[in-house]
C-alpha cells in the first residue's frame, strides 16, 4: 500500500510538473509571438511612400504573425482588431430610417441584426448571381413572416456601370476580390453586374424628397453599410468625388486588403481623410 502511494504521488508530481513546463512554454510562446507583432507592426509603418505621416493605417494592415501570412481581413489575424460587435452600438436609427447594405453574400446578417434592432427600410445589394439567389429567398422569407420594408437587388456598387466577368473560381464570398475580370484564358465566366455607387444613392434618396423643392425631409441616407469584398476602395472614392457621402448621415465600412488594388494604403488614407471633413 505505501508502494502504491509513493508511486501515485509520483506520478501526480510528474504531471503537475509538466503542465507547469507547458504553461511557461505557452507563455513564452505567446510573449514572442506579441514581441514579433510589434516588430512587424513597427516594420510596416516605416515602409517609405506608403502612407502619410498623419495616417497609420500601415501599421495595422492585417498581419498574421502566427502564420506569417499578410490576410484579406482582421478577423483572420488573430489580432483583435476586427471590431464586429461595436458597428452595432449607438447607431442613430429609427423606423423611419433608410440602410444601404452593400455586399450581403447569401444571408445579409448584418442588414438581420439592423432590421431587428431598428424596423427600418433597407436597400441589400448583392452581385453574385447564385448568392443572390439564396439572398432573395431568405428575404423574401423575412418580408412575408418578419414585415420587413427590404429590398434586394442584384447587383454591386462602383465606381461605373459595367460588367465583370469572373470564373467560378474566382467566388469566394469571403476572401476574393470582385471588381475585376478574371483572366482571358478562363471561357465560363459568371456576370457580375454592377452600377455606379453615386447614381444608386441619388435614387435611394429621391424617395426622401420634401414637398418644398432644393429640400429634404432628412438626411436621404441614414447608414451605408458596406462590406463587399473590395468593392468598398472605387465606391468610396466614387461618392466622395460625386459629394453624394454628404447625403449619407453615417458610413460603415470594411476595409479589405487586396493586392489587386493599387496603391490601396494610399487610397484608404485619402478616403479617412475625406470622410473626416465631413462625419
Amino acid at each position: 500500500m505505501q508502494f502504491i502511494s509513493l508511486s501515485t504521488a509520483h506520478v501526480k508530481l510528474v504531471s503537475t510538473a509538466a503542465i507547469l513546463c507547458l504553461t511557461v512554454l505557452l507563455l513564452k510562446s505567446y510573449w514572442r509571438i506579441a514581441r514579433l507583432e510589434i516588430q512587424i507592426s513597427s516594420l510596416l509603418c516605416d515602409l517609405p511612400g506608403s502612407c502619410p505621416a498623419e495616417c497609420d493605417v500601415c501599421c495595422q494592415l492585417p498581419y498574421n504573425a502566427r502564420t506569417g501570412e499578410m490576410m484579406v481581413h482582421h478577423l483572420h489575424t488573430e489580432r483583435g482588431l476586427w471590431n464586429e460587435e461595436k458597428r452595432f452600438v449607438s447607431l442613430p436609427l429609427t423606423k423611419e430610417s433608410v440602410v444601404v447594405y452593400v455586399g450581403a453574400n447569401t444571408e445579409g446578417r448584418d442588414g438581420k441584426t439592423i432590421m431587428d434592432m431598428f424596423g427600418c427600410t433597407i436597400h441589400i445589394y448583392e452581385p453574385v448571381p447564385m448568392f443572390n439567389v439564396q439572398l432573395a429567398k431568405l428575404w423574401d422569407g423575412y418580408r412575408s413572416k418578419l414585415g420587413y420594408n427590404a429590398t434586394v437587388h442584384n447587383y454591386g456598387l462602383g465606381s461605373s456601370t459595367r460588367t465583370v466577368l469572373l470564373s467560378p473560381e474566382d467566388i469566394d464570398g469571403q476572401s476574393t476580390f470582385g471588381m475585376a475580370n478574371s483572366g482571358a484564358e478562363v471561357t465560363n465566366k459568371i456576370p457580375l453586374q454592377i452600377r455606379e455607387a453615386a447614381t444608386v444613392l441619388r435614387e435611394v434618396g429621391s424617395s426622401r424628397l420634401s414637398p418644398v423643392p432644393g429640400t429634404v425631409t432628412s438626411m436621404p441616407v441614414s447608414l451605408l453599410h458596406v462590406n463587399c469584398e473590395g468593392c468598398e476602395w472605387e465606391m468610396l472614392e466614387n461618392i466622395i468625388h460625386t459629394g453624394e457621402h454628404e447625403h449619407v448621415r453615417t458610413i460603415q465600412f470594411g476595409s479589405h486588403y487586396f493586392t489587386q488594388v493599387t496603391n490601396i494604403t494610399a487610397r484608404y488614407c485619402w478616403i479617412r481623410s475625406q470622410l473626416n471633413k465631413t462625419h
